[in-house]
């Protein structure tokens, strides 16, 4: 009897042993299972949930990002400006005083206008074979591919917008140069200038391009907006009428002496109203960029270069893993 329990005692402290052996086993596994889920997660997952732009309450995360990225040309750096100005748009647009609509039928029908290219019709396959080409090329969802063509209307209504309402009389200046081939040549004909000698005789006599000679140094009226800034800055802040400027390079190491001889309102001519046009968005974009809350993000502080690293190299693996175009 005592033979018979001492073995039911070895039996249960067998089983029992065997027993702790399973669990602690299994204990390990799930820590090492926990441990390798949370590498994954760091490594392979929350880089790519991490904000990387917020403009006002929207927010992008690096998967986005990388997504816009991989199609794009521009570097990110310059893609998270492209991206905070589509947002902007998104959230102006629509809001007075724009109020531009796109609706849902106003996107599809963009799209098969984009599928048709110049024919007339395109048939239902080849738009949706079209169409999940385009999905499968940019790695965009269809609600992310159907936003962007949406932005990309509300850009050209807002465009048109702006265009029509841009002033057809501004303030010019007319301006008059002599241009020199130094510095000090230029500082001799600013101090004849100043000291009464005419204008037009001094350009007739110096300008050394016959053009500018016949036209005693004039060059024609100009808004602000269709000269350099730094001209511009000299033509409608620094003069006065009938002040000659500092020397200014004027290209191929030439310096020019400039004068504003009148400066009015004027009817805005037709080639630098199509020069204002072509830069209304871009000039309104400039404005409401300093009234939106616009910030770079990255994993430290801000879009810095460890970031910059990272996107490049994640560009670089999908570029890889893509193959090469067909």
């Amino acid at each position: 009897m005592n033979k018979v329990i001492a073995l039911n005692r070895e039996h249960t402290r067998s089983h029992s042993n065997k027993r702790w052996l399973t669990l602690f086993f299994t204990a390990v596994l799930l820590a090492v299972i926990a441990i390798a889920s949370v590498a994954i997660y760091r490594d392979q997952v929350a880089p790519f949930r991490t904000t990387v732009l917020i403009v006002g309450d929207a927010s992008f995360d690096m998967g986005y990002f990388l997504k816009r990225a991989a199609t794009s040309d521009e570097k990110p750096l310059a893609l998270l400006q492209l991206l905070s100005f589509e947002e902007i748009i998104r959230q102006a647009a629509p809001n007075s005083p724009y109020n531009i609509k796109i609706s849902d039928s106003d996107v599809t029908q963009a799209l098969r206008a984009m599928a048709r290219g110049h024919s007339d019709s395109i048939a239902e396959d080849e738009f949706n074979e079209w169409y999940r080409q385009q999905l499968n090329d940019s790695q965009l969802s269809d609600a992310e591919y159907r936003d962007l063509v949406h932005t990309r209307l509300l850009s050209a209504g807002l465009t048109q917008y702006l265009a029509e309402r841009i002033p057809t009389v501004a303030l010019q200046a007319r301006l008059h140069v002599i241009v020199q081939p130094t510095v000090e040549d230029a500082l001799t004909v600013r101090k004849r200038l100043d000291a009464g000698e005419d204008l037009g005789q001094l350009a007739r006599e110096l300008n050394q391009d016959p053009r500018l000679r016949d036209k005693e140094g004039e060059l024609g009226w100009y808004t602000r907006e269709a000269l350099a800034p730094d001209l511009a800055k000299v033509a409608f802040e620094d003069l006065q009428v009938g002040e000659a400027s500092n020397p200014l390079q004027v290209g191929d190491g030439n310096v020019g002496i400039f004068v504003v001889s009148e400066r009015a309102a004027r009817e805005v001519d037709g080639d630098d109203l199509q020069r204002k046009k072509a830069t209304v968005l871009d000039d309104w974009l400039a404005d409401a960029f300093k009234t939106h809350k616009v910030e770079f993000h990255g994993f430290n502080n801000g879009y810095n270069s460890e970031t910059d690293a990272w996107v490049i190299e994640q560009l670089a693996a999908m570029k890889r893993k893509s193959g090469p175009a067909q």
